[in-house]
Parts: structure tokens; C-alpha cells; sequence
């Protein structure tokens, strides 16, 4: 949630987003784009020089419009109120961002409330699309060791679930990387 980065992100895809709107596929429909890679934004990390934000070369890109993993170190509302700046109007395909809870963040009723509430401010906000995944990531380390352990583990990947253990290892670690937030 700060305006100086964050404000950069909205005129870039402003920017973006009304120009892809003046052009029309071969059927004279609009072209639909959107934040959404699904998981290629660690197959296009690999073919990218390190970033001005600190991201090294040929390391995954954001996944979405979800902070690059490890910036978000002002907590899920923080996070949340980033995203949901972007104007949302012209991603006809849609937006996707993750969060990650640590399991102990959820196990109470207090927990639960507060992610109600974090959900609903997402969506009142304009968000399009929000997932989570709570689970601690030790289980996640021993299940790339012991995957024969683990063969109904499902996590949150990308707008999609998948049993963790079917994942290659790249996405795996993509997911693992992610922010573990707390309350």
C-alpha cells in the first residue's frame, strides 16, 4: 500500500490496458488481456534480466497481480489495498492474485473473521479474483522430499488446484516462495 510504486503499476496498466481496447481481433471483437499468467510467469522469468526492483535475473516474475514474492512485507490488507488500485474495467480476461496464510493465522475463530473481512474489502475494493493457500511450508519442504507421503496434498496454484506432488519442482518452489502472512 504505497502510492509512489503502486501508482506506477496503475498508469502502466491503465496505459496498457486502453491501448490493447483500441484493436479488434479477426472477428471485430475487443482483445480481451488481463493479469492472469496462470503459472508462465516462472517460465517467462527465466528469459528476464534482473528488474530495478531487486528481482534477479532468470528467477519467476509476480504471479499476477499478487506482490513478487517476499515484497509484501506490510502484511495481507497492505497487500490487498496495492492490488486492487489497478482498474479492473478494461482486464476483460481478468486479474488473479495469491495469498498465503500460515495455517496458525486461520485456526481460530478470530483468524476466520479477520479473513472475511480481508475478502470482502477485496472485492468492495473492485479485486477480481483471490486465493489462498493455508498450509505451513514445512509440509510443503517434506512433501518435495517425501512425495509418497503426501499423494492427496492440494494447494492453490494459479486461478486452478493441484495435488502438490504432481506440480514440477519450479512451481512447486514458485509457490513455496510465496509470502507466508500472519495476522
Amino acid at each position: 500500500d504505497d502510492d509512489y510504486v503502486d501508482l506506477l503499476v496503475v498508469e502502466m496498466m491503465d496505459h496498457f490496458a486502453k491501448e490493447a481496447w483500441k484493436y479488434r481481433s479477426t472477428r471485430g471483437n475487443r482483445l480481451d488481456n488481463g493479469i492472469i499468467p496462470v503459472t508462465t510467469h516462472v517460465a517467462q522469468g527465466t528469459g528476464c534480466g534482473a528488474l530495478p526492483s531487486g528481482r534477479k535475473a532468470w528467477t519467476p516474475l509476480a504471479d499476477g497481480c499478487s506482490p513478487m514474492q517476499g515484497t509484501d512485507r506490510n502484511g495481507p490488507t497492505a497487500a490487498v489495498l496495492s492490488e486492487t488500485k489497478i482498474n479492473h474495467e478494461y482486464l476483460s480476461d481478468g486479474t488473479l492474485t495469491n495469498m498465503w496464510f500460515n495455517k496458525s493465522a486461520l485456526a481460530d475463530d478470530e483468524g476466520k473473521e479477520k479473513l472475511i473481512h480481508l475478502i470482502d474489502t477485496y472485492r468492495d475494493l473492485g479485486g477480481f479474483h483471490i486465493q489462498f493457500n493455508c498450509i505451513d511450508k514445512e509440509t510443503l519442504r517434506d512433501a518435495q522430499m517425501h512425495p509418497e507421503n503426501y499423494p492427496s496434498l492440494m494447494v492453490r496454484v494459479a486461478g486452478y488446484s493441484a495435488y502438490f506432488i504432481d506440480l514440477s519442482r519450479d512451481i512447486q518452489d514458485d509457490i513455496i516462495s510465496r509470502t507466508e502472512h500472519q495476522w
